[in-house]
């Protein structure tokens, strides 16, 4: 009897610290994996890495960066379309003039996604906010025109994917790609002129509902 009671304390034991060694390891893992570590994790994946001080003006790191130099200039409405929306914190994304989403390295959470062309604004008391990068490529394959994705988040929480920048000039810009617009609000395509500091500019009003 002796015997068995000891063997049963023996094996007690040892569950009970693969049990707690399990639970640790679980636990470790959890809180090191990044949960935005995807190409289809949530919306707010998009404004983890936001910046804190933020102002109107995005200005995508483009110093060596291929490509033309683009400036948007745009302006967020409320769902009336004449109130001017102050403070919507927006995040902006796109590839690089080869159509690929290039790294620096150093990315974290959707980042590692969506590539160095990244980053983040916020609009101004008159909804207005800046845009500034290089024009984006297409994709190696397929028709789909070159755009810009973003994603916005409402004062009150709200979180939204809204219609690409997309070029007027882009043959891919046709009927049946606006056909299938998935996000309400405005088309997105923009036009771009000359400016003489050698970027082209182009204009966008978006109407939040």
């Amino acid at each position: 009897m002796k015997t068995i009671l000891i063997l049963f304390a023996l094996l007690n034991l040892f569950c009970g610290n693969k049990f707690v060694e399990t639970q640790y390891k679980t636990s470790s893992d959890k809180t090191a994996k990044d949960t935005c570590d995807g190409p289809d994790s949530d919306i707010g994946c998009s404004f983890i890495n936001a910046p804190s001080g933020l102002k109107n003006e995005m200005m995508i790191p483009v110093q060596n960066e291929p490509g033309q130099k683009i400036r948007i200039e745009g302006k967020i409405l409320k769902s009336d379309s004449i109130t001017p929306y102050p403070g919507v914190l927006i995040y902006a994304y796109h590839t690089d003039a080869g159509g690929l989403y290039s790294k620096s390295g150093n990315e974290t959470g959707f980042q590692k996604w969506h590539g160095k062309l990244h980053g983040w604004c916020i609009t101004d008391n008159d909804g207005k906010y800046f845009i500034n990068t290089v024009r984006p490529g297409k994709y190696p394959e397929g028709d789909f025109p070159a755009h810009i994705h973003w994603a916005v988040k409402e004062p009150n929480g709200k979180m939204q994917y809204l219609n690409d920048f997309v070029f007027s000039d882009d043959k891919d810009v046709n009927e049946d790609y606006l056909s299938k617009l998935y996000y309400r609000g405005d088309a997105g395509v923009i036009t771009l002129t000359d400016l003489d500091s050698g970027y082209k500019k182009g204009s966008r009003v978006t109407v939040l509902d």
